[in-house]
């Protein structure tokens, strides 16, 4: 027991130790930096001290936030919030501070993840030991568990190098650059020894203590992971069905088995059940476009071929020349790194021939190098996504045709599938099935090479041998410095949070979603009009209302042709918006268009006004009562999205047999005359409705766009709608829906 203590032990303590390592420099700058590309992560960092806020300050749900996309806050169900790293380093972040406690789950997850491996490849390994004088016959650890007294270090050392494969690989380092989500991957491998183990005791007439044990092992280490990813969730799942094909093709699957899985799932369900009713209700109230992703985009972010034998891009000595192979993929390195290792593909390949030579049927699935070859091949399938792909390309067959794989399979008949983004995430299964494989190999040629040798020999070569395959793997992996990156936040935003008077923060630029400005916000505490979110809640303002979509787009919509931002930005910001502060940030703006027209847009908002503050980065200023008011549009959740052509022009399309709404505000009273240009190939009819759906007016459409105007009123409804009537698959372009005061 002391020996198998001190094992475990010195496990910890060598991830814990190559973690720092291969982390360096952050080991040095726990306390003042993240580690990452300064983008994603401080997205991520928002997201634990967010948590705190809610938790402990506010006491209510971190799943809304008012503190994003002002005024209507932020519907955060579908976002990263991994909130088991929130809950767990809450106290380091209440005592030491956030980065730390970022820090403390980074460095959590290289750890508990490689000793998780190490567990499920010792427990894989148990049915590929041999006993003395049995020569290669392989020994079942349930019938005969008492007799394996032999030497086991190269065990030991062969499951500590599986665990390096999985945390130390590739995947997990370029996640680390900021995605704290799919950093906690270290409750994965619990699931599957659980899961696994739980299989095997199921199939065999032991003690119902045991698998159902297991069951509820796996059940909450399947929780955790959910509550670090629900992408993990998904592939854990995936891997449960595998499982049960496995174990139903050995003949193997029993009705205890089905019951253990069956308890798993229910075990997830109700322990899970308040994220999961309040995400399904999500579904059904977002909408699609919100939450399902572009086919495009999925087949961007799946894996290439090639990526799997391109090397990781911080690798020292040849990471330049691995960033130049990348450039013909189509995904960004911290999403297409799919890197295996040479040399772990190499074990691969051993135990594969180890599988061969080393069968007995008294060894389960559990305890074959060929299950997890299996599986890591399954997931390696899988995160090529609909088709195949190689250096970027997929038109592979003549004439430009495409390899159809099975993710397109799921994509198309498994709904949720289409919820997923990053397909070539499921590198995380195939790097910990491969971790496990690779342990059979080393144990393989450890055997081989010690056979007919002197023990001094054999003990020279148990320890020699797996320190040279580590240490391959660790210099194929390296990525030495890793990047770290210190907060920037400029210094007045300190001086804001002494500020007690209310109000929410304008930061431009704000043509795309910049995470920098949830790191601001950690330090001046006031509402922000933007954010940084999974996925876009539909409710927000920034492609809908006058001065936000100017910022966005960089330019008009449909609804702001004659919107004047020097005669009513100043009312928007203030009486929609309720922002007081506004912040143009130099560093965040390139030279070229994207600068030009948002300083020339904030110079007609503020035209005349000196700032409240101005230094060589950031101009701010403030928003007071407007001098004047008229009547804005601000479009509905419901539009298509706004469309350009090459000139130029803009629109956005309302569909035959839909309609779409605007409200309409006109704080003076005073009569206004409602503006609308349209048109449509197919020719129609467009109907203008009240908010009940009965009809104001309606105006036939041609091919060619058309004016039409709705009588002076000095009170519309608040909320109007148009509707289009026309052959079953055409669509209007609505051009303008303008309001101007008479």
């Amino acid at each position: 027991m002391r020996t198998r203590t001190r094992y475990h032990i010195a496990v910890l303590l060598g991830y814990g130790l190559l973690a720092l390592a291969l982390t360096w420099p952050l080991a040095r700058q726990l306390g003042s930096a993240i580690p990452g590309d300064n983008f994603d992560g401080w997205q991520n960092l928002w997201n634990l001290w967010w948590m705190r806020e809610a938790w402990l300050v506010r006491h209510i749900s971190p799943y809304f936030s008012d503190m994003l996309f002002a005024p209507t806050g932020a519907d955060l169900r579908f976002q990263t919030m991994a909130p088991f790293n929130g809950f767990l380093f809450m106290n380091v972040q209440t005592t030491v501070g956030l980065i730390p406690a970022y820090n403390a789950a980074v460095l959590f997850s290289f750890v508990v993840g490689g000793y998780g491996t190490y567990l499920l490849t010792l427990y894989a390994l148990r049915g590929w030991q041999k006993l003395p004088n049995d020569g290669d016959r392989p020994v079942n650890v349930v019938t005969a568990p008492k007799r394996l007294a032999g030497n086991v270090g190269s065990h030991h050392a062969a499951a500590f190098i599986a665990g390096i494969i999985f945390v130390f690989s590739p995947y997990h380092f370029s996640h680390t650059l900021g995605h704290l989500q799919l950093i906690s991957l270290q409750w994965i491998p619990f699931y599957v020894l659980y899961l696994v183990r739980g299989l095997d005791r199921a199939a065999r007439p032991v003690s119902r203590n045991s698998w159902v044990a297991d069951a509820a092992k796996a059940g909450l280490f399947l929780a955790l992971v959910g509550l670090c990813d629900w992408y993990y969730v998904m592939y854990s799942l995936f891997f449960t069905a595998l499982a049960l094909l496995v174990w139903l093709a050995r003949r193997q699957l029993t009705w205890r088995s089905v019951a253990m899985v069956a308890g798993v799932g229910i075990f997830l369900v109700v322990a899970l059940s308040p994220l999961l009713v309040s995400m399904v209700r999500g579904t059904q109230t977002w909408g699609g476009t919100s939450l399902v992703r572009d086919y495009t985009e999925t087949l961007a972010l799946s894996a290439d071929l090639l990526a799997f034998v391109t090397p990781q891009v911080f690798h020292p000595l040849w990471g330049k020349a691995a960033l130049a192979r990348g450039a013909s993929f189509t995904a960004a390195p911290s999403e297409y790194t799919v890197f295996a290792g040479f040399t772990v593909l190499v074990l691969a390949g051993i135990a594969l021939l180890a599988t061969r030579t080393r069968r007995s049927k008294r060894v389960s699935s559990a305890q074959r190098p060929g299950f997890y070859l299996l599986s890591a091949a399954f997931f390696a399938l899988l995160a090529l996504g609909p088709v195949l792909k190689i250096n970027g390309r997929t038109d592979l067959l003549p004439g430009g045709g495409e390899i159809p794989l099975p993710y397109r399979l799921l994509y198309e008949t498994v709904p949720f599938i289409k919820l997923s983004r990053s397909v070539s995430r499921m590198d995380v299964m195939v790097m910990l099935f491969l971790g496990v494989a690779a342990a059979f190999a080393v144990v393989w040629l450890v055997d081989r090479l010690q056979a007919g040798r002197q023990a001094g020999a054999q003990r020279a070569i148990a320890i020699a041998t797996p320190l040279i395959i580590g240490g391959l793997i660790i210099f194929e992996f390296l990525p030495a410095p890793f990047p770290v990156s210190p907060p920037d936040t400029p210094a007045w935003y300190a001086t804001l949070a002494q500020d007690p008077a209310p109000g929410v923060v304008f930061n431009l630029p704000a043509n795309f979603e910049r995470p920098g400005y949830l790191l601001y916000q950690i330090t001046h505490g006031k509402p922000i009009t933007t954010g940084y979110v999974t996925r876009d809640d539909p409710k927000t303002l920034r492609e809908r209302a006058p001065v936000f979509s100017h910022f966005w787009f960089l330019g008009q919509d449909i609804n702001t042709r004659t919107f004047d931002l020097g005669q009513q930005g100043i009312q928007v910001l203030y009486d929609l918006m309720g922002v007081r502060w506004v912040v143009l940030d130099r560093y965040k703006m390139p030279g070229g268009p994207e600068r030009e027209i948002t300083e020339a847009m904030a110079g007609q908002i503020f035209a005349g006004q000196p700032p409240l503050y101005s230094d060589d980065r950031i101009t701010v200023y403030e928003v007071g009562e407007p001098a004047q008011r008229g009547p804005f549009i601000v479009l509905g959740t419901d539009w298509q999205p706004r469309q350009t052509d090459e000139t130029g022009e803009f629109w956005r399309a309302l569909p035959a047999g839909d309609s779409a709404g605007f409200d309409l505000s006109n704080p003076t009273g005073l009569p206004v005359t409602l503006s609308i240009n349209a048109a449509a190939a197919t020719g129609g009819t467009l109907r203008l409705l009240d908010a009940a759906g009965s009809e104001l007016t309606a105006w036939p459409l041609s091919a060619g766009r058309q004016t039409f105007e709705f009588p002076q009123q000095s009170q519309y409804p608040a909320t109007l709608r148009l509707a289009f009537d026309g052959p079953a698959g055409a669509e209007a372009q609505v051009f303008s829906v303008d309001v101007r005061q008479q």
